[in-house]
């Protein structure tokens, strides 16, 4: 029975008038949609402190182009690239075009949808001429317009466009993680590298004096100064130092390979990744505050916004509830020819509204909120336990560099006497006042304590590089301008948020 017809009925049955019953139906879905449509939305209830604990309070935020900080030119230049050329950061944006298209979508369903019609039919007996005279030939061609719209009496259609746009703001934030991971893991090969060959410079430099000291050795042998033991343990001292040096050639040839793919190259285009020669300072990173780190990361950012889309959708789901009122509307001509003598065209309009409402689905509706309220509580515990993550992170990096500047100021401390000590050992030997195991013992401290110096300096440029990545930032640097009217534009065309 068409749904006119039967409201008809239902209207008689009820003794009042069809229109009256539709408006009271309308006002009592309306009260019930504004009394009972009640879901607030979850927020974290994290405490967050004024100051982190590893470091005295300060209201300077850190640097946003960090790697600048280091002023390393080719550091600067490696970063870039990759910000721009690395395929990773490519594949996030090409879903957040596709998350923004999803936004359309959604919003579509707030407006009505238009379509162009057109039909034709052709009938003609084709059994002899006494039923042509029975069934005459027809046909009907006819064009229009057709109408649908969903009014969002519930607001189920709001929360489901705000959900998109939550989610398409969390793959946004996603982007940029991305664009961060990106940027550091370009940070902490470059420094690997650069670590690794200051390792070659020192090992190669204490593999031609041992080589030296050989020299010497078999010479003093040669006139009956040195015994053969000398010369053998002299040699042992000069092998070692030389089978240092292919490990560290390994990694400097790793790290060049996966640096040149971060920027969008192939490692067999490595070899233009050459370090920057001169002194690279760590600089003094400041953590700013810990409130300000939860507005800068992109994780804690795309999990509010994950969070944001679940309370939409936990107002989509409550609103399955309620009644939903759809409208439909025809225009449009049809022309009709019979045995060939053409009747003229006539309008047509048809206009319809359908008002369905739940009651029985078998527990569906119930099992739908209960899945959204669900995932509204899961998208909460996400972001607290992204925030609380996040100050770890921080307070862990803190940690570890300031240990590792002290660590590194003892070994260079270290690294001066062993030089030093080195230096007056081979003046002794040189001139017969001590045998050889003194010079090589100082040789041995002053290769074990160069290669501690210059590991601590890399760990020091590392631990820079992991507190840069805990704070968050250096994303804000590549993104988009975007003109004051398109931003006017863009969020007066966001849904507003309901209850």
């Amino acid at each position: 029975m068409p749904f006119h017809q039967a409201r008809h009925k239902l209207s008689k049955r009820a003794g009042q008038p069809a229109g009256l019953f539709v408006a009271a139906t309308l006002a009592a879905s309306i009260t019930l949609m504004f009394t009972g449509c009640s879901t607030p939305p979850a927020h974290p209830t994290i405490e967050v402190p004024a100051q982190f604990a590893a470091s005295p309070p300060s209201d300077i935020e850190p640097e946003t182009a960090w790697w600048e900080t280091f002023h390393d030119p080719v550091l600067t230049d490696l970063v870039r690239r990759a910000a721009r050329e690395n395929r990773d950061v490519k594949v996030a944006a090409e879903r957040l075009r596709a998350a923004r298209s999803g936004v359309t979508v959604s919003r579509s369903f707030l407006m009505p949808s238009v379509s162009a019609v057109g039909s034709g039919s052709d009938r003609g007996s084709g059994y002899g001429d006494s039923v042509k005279k029975l069934q005459p030939d027809t046909r009907i061609g006819s064009a229009g317009l057709d109408v649908s719209w969903e009014i969002d009496l519930s607001g189920r259609l709001r929360a489901g466009a705000a959900a998109a746009a939550a989610d398409a703001l969390a793959v946004e934030d996603g982007l940029r993680g991305v664009r961060l991971l990106v940027m550091t893991d370009v940070a902490i090969n470059y420094f690997t590298l650069v670590g690794a060959t200051r390792q070659l410079d020192t090992l190669r430099a204490i593999s031609s004096a041992r080589d030296e000291t050989l020299r010497l050795v078999n010479a003093r042998q040669r006139a009956g100064l040195a015994t053969s033991f000398d010369v053998e343990r002299s040699q042992t001292e000069a092998e070692t130092a030389r089978a240092q040096i292919p490990p560290l050639e390994t990694i400097a040839a790793v790290s060049r390979h996966r640096i040149a793919v971060l920027i969008g190259e192939q490692a067999f285009n490595a070899a233009q990744v050459e370090p920057w020669r001169g002194d690279v300072v760590v600089p003094q990173a400041q953590p700013g505050q810990p409130a300000a780190l939860l507005q800068r990361r992109p994780d804690v950012l795309a999990l509010m916004a994950q969070l944001d889309a679940a309370n939409a959708r936990r107002q989509q789901a409550a609103a399955e509830w309620f009644p939903r009122l759809f409208l439909d509307a025809s225009f449009g001509r049809q022309n009709v020819e019979l045995n060939g003598i053409g009747l003229g065209a006539a309008r047509y309009t048809n206009v319809a509204a359908l008002l369905a409402m739940p009651i029985f689905n078998a527990g569906r509706t119930r099992a739908i909120n209960e899945i959204a309220e669900s995932g509204q509580r899961e998208a909460l515990l996400r972001a607290e336990d992204g925030m609380v993550r996040a100050l770890e992170d921080v307070e862990n990096a803190l940690v570890a560099l300031s240990s590792e500047r002290q660590r590194s100021q003892t070994l260079h401390s270290a690294a001066a006497s062993a030089e030093a000590a080195l230096g007056r050992a081979q003046s002794l030997y040189d001139r017969g006042q001590i045998d050889l195991l003194p010079l090589l013992d100082a040789q041995r401290s002053r290769l074990a304590v160069g290669l501690s110096a210059n590991d601590s300096n890399t760990q020091l440029l590392l631990d820079s590089v992991q507190l840069y990545k805990a704070l968050g930032g250096g994303w804000q640097v590549f993104e988009p301008v975007t003109e004051p009217a398109a931003q006017s534009t863009s969020a007066s065309a966001t849904p507003a948020s309901h209850s």
